[in-house]
Formats: C-alpha cells, sequence, structure tokens
C-alpha cells in the first residue's frame, strides 16, 4: 500500500491534465481518473478534499461530488468526512469478478445482438478506430470501457448492464495496470476487440460468446517478467 502523499504533487500539473469540461466536478473527476488510472495515483493513496481543492481553485463541494463519482466507478474509497483513499484490488478478486462477468455478459449479448442497430454498430466502430491511434493510455482505457458499454446498450435489460458495468468500473484500475504492463496482452485485447464488433455485425451470438469468454480473462493472465519490467 502506498502511504498518504501530498495529493498536489502527484497531480502535477493541471496545464496537462484534460480540458475543463462544464462543472467542476466534472473537472475534478476527469482529473483524479486520468492520474488513477495511468498510475500517477495509485492504490493506497490518500485523497485529502483540502489538498485537491486546494491543487484546483475549487470548493470542497465539488471535490466531495468528484470522489463520490469516483467511488460509484470502483477506482476510490469515499468517506464524506476523511476524504477518498485509491482503491485496491487484488487479483483473487479481480479473478471473482471475472467468474461472474462470464456467467452475465452472454445473456447481455443475446439480448444486445437481438436489438442491434446500425448506429451503435457504427459507433462501436468509431471507438474502435479511435483506439488504434496513440491518444495516451488514460484515453485507450476509457475507449474500451465504452466501447463494450455501447455494444450492450441495446440490451432491454437496464438492470443487468448496470450490474455488469459496476463489476467493470470495480476492476478498471487493474485492468489498466495489467494491459500497459504487457504489450502482449494489449495487442491481444485489441485483436479480439475487432473479431467481438466483427461477430456482432453479423448477429453471431455464439462466436460473440466465445470472444468475451477469454476477453473478460486478459487481465488475470500472468505476465512475462520482461513485459512486467515495463
Amino acid at each position: 500500500m502506498t502511504d498518504a502523499r501530498s495529493t498536489p504533487d502527484l497531480l502535477g500539473s493541471r496545464s496537462k491534465g484534460p480540458r475543463r469540461p462544464q462543472t467542476a466536478a466534472d473537472f475534478v473527476a476527469q482529473s483524479l481518473r486520468h492520474s488513477i488510472l495511468n498510475g500517477e495515483l495509485q492504490a493506497g493513496t490518500r485523497l485529502g478534499v483540502a489538498q485537491i481543492a486546494s491543487t484546483f481553485d475549487v470548493s470542497a463541494t465539488p471535490v466531495r461530488e468528484a470522489l463520490r463519482d469516483l467511488s460509484r466507478e470502483g477506482l476510490v474509497q469515499f468517506d464524506a468526512y476523511r476524504g477518498g483513499t485509491v482503491n485496491a484490488i487484488t487479483r483473487a478478486e479481480v479473478k471473482q469478478i471475472v467468474r461472474i462477468r462470464q456467467v452475465l455478459e452472454p445473456i447481455a449479448i443475446a439480448e444486445a445482438v437481438a436489438n442491434m442497430t446500425d448506429d451503435v454498430l457504427e459507433e462501436a466502430g468509431e471507438i474502435l478506430a479511435h483506439m488504434s491511434l496513440d491518444h495516451g493510455w488514460n484515453a485507450w482505457v476509457l475507449a474500451n470501457r465504452n466501447f463494450h458499454n455501447v455494444l450492450y446498450s441495446t440490451s432491454p435489460s437496464k438492470r443487468l448492464i448496470a450490474i455488469i458495468e459496476s463489476l467493470q468500473e470495480a476492476t478498471a484500475m487493474f485492468v489498466s495496470n495489467a494491459l500497459e504492463r504487457a504489450p502482449s496482452l494489449q495487442t491481444r485485447a485489441h485483436h479480439e476487440h475487432g473479431e467481438l464488433l466483427d461477430a456482432f455485425r453479423r448477429g453471431d451470438v455464439e462466436r460473440a460468446v466465445a470472444i468475451t469468454l477469454e476477453h473478460l480473462a486478459i487481465p488475470t493472465e500472468e505476465v512475462t517478467e520482461e513485459e512486467a519490467a515495463h
């Protein structure tokens, strides 16, 4: 676990972060999410409300809103009085979540394929094309999440999709760190995205399920010593 450190030092210059969206809470959440997913803010790092407010020149209220949003995404453990802590999740916990998703997602796939539209397929294709460009690791991680969520968006079982998304968010940082350290796993993940989209386009539920079951397990696979050193 990482000892508590100064949040402003870990965040770095605000000029390097994403552009300010509509609200201060969105801006803080987006900036912290960026720093968590790219490893600048490591598991166990404390996120003090006052420190973050000072760093981003905002009041405490949008900071608390941002931390609540990140806690719902599984990236932060949040306490209204003590602030937040960057979440830590073990490989064993990730494997448990993968097993649960491997049960739930075939249902979502069958429903999504049955209700698929050309617009959704086009949107998923645009996201996939964007992921092939070098926009930075944080952008790839968020695009990866959006790609899968878009494909499931035609499922009428909104509660099921919400559960899948919450499980996805709970492992987001682990997945990010695992794939960033292992170029071979990144390459495989991108290849499987293309195969998955093709299966959805053809309405091939069986193939889409088979790809997804293997795809979900990628982050839990061991990496070579050479890759882990990167």
